[in-house]
């Protein structure tokens, strides 16, 4: 009974949230057309965005999500965001923090229906992993963006992590926050790995799943510019890895 329940509820809410993105999708586009000749962060789509993704995460009362730290994420200066990266639902999760920033996406991304609009129109960062160049491209956009004030949130794993252990990080974000002279805020989350099932029903919610987001303290220019790559991937790594454990904990306290 409670599968077929879930099925149910998983087809109805695909449905809606197909229908309400059609709704949606015209005023997004008249707030970006209204503005993107003077905002050059896209904050007003960006935030536009934001209340695209609270819609959909509204959607699923199975969800508990929460969120600690977001004051720690300045408005005015730009930063590197570093996540882990469990499941296509963290992009969904991760708009809670409602601060300005720009993701950092691969370019299939770009091309889905909807997302693909979002992530154009609020000039994201593309990642073709086809391209031998993608490394260069993609350190010259985010600098672009930076320089105008826009902080930029990357997956540093590259791609999800099938278990709890993070993957091997990769050198974009270190060396992009290196470059740019600015600090690195990591962000721990658990939870969105337990919220659709897997194979071939992974369209299906799994039921009730506790979502939780800490933002952890910042690691100043000043720290990173002392510490050579691999050294500063390693405290990255450790801290975030701490604060999963940490979070993992207070879950089974509190499930």
């Amino acid at each position: 009974m409670k599968r077929i329940f879930l099925k149910t509820y998983s087809i109805l809410a695909w449905l809606t949230m197909l229908i309400t993105s059609v709704i949606i999708t015209p005023f997004f586009l008249l707030v970006w057309l209204l503005t993107f000749w003077w905002d050059r962060k896209r904050l007003a789509a960006h935030m536009m965005g934001t209340f695209w993704a609270w819609h959909y995460q509204s959607l699923v009362i199975f969800w508990r999500l929460t969120l600690d730290g977001r004051k720690k994420i300045p408005w005015n200066r730009p930063v590197v965001l570093v996540a882990n990266h469990r499941s296509l639902v963290d992009i969904l999760a991760l708009y809670k923090l409602r601060r300005p920033f720009k993701w950092v996406s691969k370019a299939e991304n770009f091309k889905l229906p909807f997302v693909g609009m979002v992530l154009s129109l609020t000039n994201c960062i593309r990642i073709d992993r086809q391209s031998k160049r993608s490394g260069i491209q993609f350190i010259t956009q985010a600098e672009k963006e930076m320089q105008k004030g826009s902080s930029v949130l990357i997956f540093p794993e590259g791609t999800r992590s099938r278990n709890p252990e993070m993957r091997t990080f990769m050198d974009g974000a270190f060396i992009l926050a290196k470059k740019m002279n600015c600090s690195i805020i990591p962000i721990v989350h658990v939870g969105t790995e337990n919220t659709f099932l897997r194979g071939k029903e992974s369209w299906v919610l799994r039921g009730k799943a506790r979502i939780q987001i800490r933002v952890l303290d910042e690691i100043s220019a000043a720290t990173i510019a002392k510490l050579d790559m691999e050294a500063l991937k390693e405290k990255v790594r450790r801290e975030m890895t701490t604060g999963l454990t940490r979070l993992e904990a207070e879950r089974r306290e509190k499930p």
